[in-house]
Formats: structure tokens, sequence, C-alpha cells
């Protein structure tokens, strides 16, 4: 079927530019009318229009078959998205420049006379038009995809969409964030698909006074990681202390899944995460017990 309507549009194509080029006699559909000349105009540019949009549509469809067939693709990637973005810009353009056509206004002209108020708009749209180019800059770079897992900023989330304003990111809440793209190249961004070796990593802080010894609580988020064994390779597990304050430490408890699973992923997180408040809980109330040492042992006398 999609191919039946890519030669019909073939066709209607052929037709309509065979009209153009005058090939094709049409005049005797206006001939009688007085507005002869007008309906001259107006057919033309229409067809001029038309021709354009049936032109840049078989202009994305192929070069999307092209790279599909070259690339043995799929779905959609980032080549996909960007020769879509650019079909979208050059639509839009197309279509401004032909309904002023439609107007009999002179393009050039129209442009030259308002250069001053365009270049107005260029600055107060500056955030805007450096988003889009941004937006394209991400798009071809590779170092994001849709589906990739990814921290930028202070948010860590699943790419779903790339645009040309904002990426749009699904957290552990599934809540959907959307991220301008200039923050984007501004800012640390953190790519875990991208990385040879999918170590999955769960951050958290915890009070030294909770802590009893590194390997004790290694042992325990290990313990309760069991039904999970199946999925997690071997000896990955590691618990990491990666800084240490006055009152706190900060570390990662990281691993490596068999086979990367976004839903498995979250319930070991979860199950981890839960674990460490019953430690620190248990260990609270063992503090809370220890009787407190008086300031001065000797005045008890």
């Amino acid at each position: 079927m999609k191919y039946l309507i890519l030669l019909l549009k073939l066709a209607l194509f052929v037709v309509l530019l065979l009209i153009r080029l005058g090939e094709i006699d049409v005049s005797y559909l206006y001939n009688w009318s007085k507005y002869r000349s007008s309906f001259e105009f107006y057919l033309d540019t229409i067809l001029s229009i038309a021709l354009f949009l049936m032109l840049l549509d078989f202009i994305q469809f192929f070069t999307v078959w092209w790279y599909r067939r070259r690339h043995k693709v799929k779905g959609e990637d980032n080549f996909i998205i960007g020769v879509g973005h650019i079909y979208s810009i050059v639509l839009a353009i197309g279509l401004i420049v032909g309904l002023l056509s439609l107007f009999r206004i002179n393009v050039r002209e129209l442009f030259t006379s308002l250069s001053i108020v365009f270049a107005g708009l260029a600055i107060l749209l500056k955030d805007y038009i450096a988003n889009l180019i941004n937006g394209m800059i991400i798009t071809f770079s590779g170092q994001m995809s849709i589906g990739d897992n990814v921290r930028i900023g202070q948010h860590r989330g699943k790419i779903t969409d790339i645009t040309l304003q904002n990426i749009h990111l699904l957290n552990d809440d599934d809540d959907v964030i959307y991220i301008p793209n200039n923050v984007v190249l501004t800012t640390d961004v953190v790519n875990y698909t991208k990385r040879e070796i999918k170590r999955t990593s769960i951050d958290f802080e915890i009070n030294l006074k909770y802590l009893k010894t590194v390997e004790d609580l290694e042992a325990s988020l290990v313990d309760v990681l069991k039904p999970f064994h199946d999925f997690i390779q071997e000896e990955s597990y590691y618990l990491r202390v990666a800084e240490v304050r006055k009152d706190n430490v900060s570390m990662k408890f990281q691993y490596i899944l068999k086979e990367p699973n976004k839903e498995l992923e979250r319930v070991i997180r979860r199950r981890a995460i839960r674990r460490l408040v019953e430690i620190i809980s248990e260990r609270e109330k063992f503090v809370d017990k220890i009787p407190e040492m008086p300031d001065d042992p000797q005045g008890l006398a």
C-alpha cells in the first residue's frame, strides 16, 4: 500500500510538471473568462507550490529509504530524526514563500524592505533560533539517541524524543522532563548507554554513625539482591566510596546486568534503596540506645 501511494504521487507529480511546463494544455478551462490572466497566474503559482511540496516529500522519502537500506535501520535514529527536522524547516519556509507569492508579493523586495524588522526579530528570538541550531547539532552528532539512558545535570532518565527545541526525558518516576537544547549543550551529560560496560550505579549518602563497615554494608546489599543474581554478572558487585566528609560518606553501589533492561534495573534499584533505608533505621535505633557519656565524669562523685 505504501509503494502504491508512492507511485500515485509520482504519477500526479509528472502530470502537474507537464502542465506547469505547458506540455499539457489546460487553457480551455479559463479561456472563456475575462479573468484569464489572473487564472493563469494563480494556476502557475499553485502548481509551483504543489510541485515543491511533492518534490520535498520525495527527497525525504528516498533519503530515509536509502539510509535504512544502507545501514539496515528499522526504527528511528538520529539521522532520520534530523532529516525530519530539516524537512519541517524547509517546508515552513516554502509555504511562507508560496503564500506570499499567491498575494503577488515580491519576496526579495519584502525581505529587503523589512531587513531591519527581521534583524530585530532575530535578536528577540535568538534563544529560539539557538535552540533550533543546537537541536540540529545534537541530532546529527550521535552523542545521544532516542532510548539512551542519560543524566543531564540533575535529571536522569531515558530519552523518548529529540526535537528542535528540547529533549524529552522519562525519569524513574515516569515523569516527562523537557530539557531545552541550550541547556543540554552547556551542562554535564552522562550517557550510560554509550559506555562499553553497562554498569548500573546507585548513588547515596550515609551518616558515619549509621555505618558499621563498608564490607558489612556491601554484603547486606548483595544479599538483598539474591533473587536477581541470575540477571547480574557474577563478581560485578562493588560498593565504592566516592567521597568522605565530616559527618557522612558518599557511596556508589554498582553492578552489571547481563542484558540491558530498564524495568529490571528500576526494580533492583528500588529493592537496594529500601534495604539501605532499613539498615539506616536499624542503626539509628541501635545508636539511640547507647547512653551518652557525661561531660564531667569526675563530677558524679
